[in-house]
């Protein structure tokens, strides 16, 4: 139980973090990590409230969703970077 209740005040705070550096971010590679990071809290979140309901598969399926999700999100993310700093020669936001 007392894993479950860190993983959700962690995840949480990730959440809160993520957040923080999308607001406040003009590099797109900072942007980047902090979807990343929110990604990766809300399957810690998952996770953290299957452990404290008891729940054993369905987690399990979500997250494999979830990373499968991230690996697409991660290749396109890329691929737009490299292409927005052709364009512009820069990765800073205007």
């Amino acid at each position: 139980m007392i894993l479950g209740e860190f993983g959700i005040s962690l995840s949480i705070i990730l959440i809160g973090i993520g957040i923080y550096g999308l607001l406040n971010s003009r590099n797109i590679i900072r942007i980047l990590l902090s979807s990343e990071i929110i990604l990766n809290s809300a399957i810690l979140f998952v996770f953290s409230l299957s452990d404290l309901l008891g729940l054993v598969y369905q987690p399990v399926i979500f997250s494999i969703f979830a990373i499968g999700m991230a690996l697409i999100e991660v290749v396109v993310a890329f691929a737009s970077i490299i292409l927005y700093y052709r364009n512009n020669g820069s990765l800073e936001v205007k």
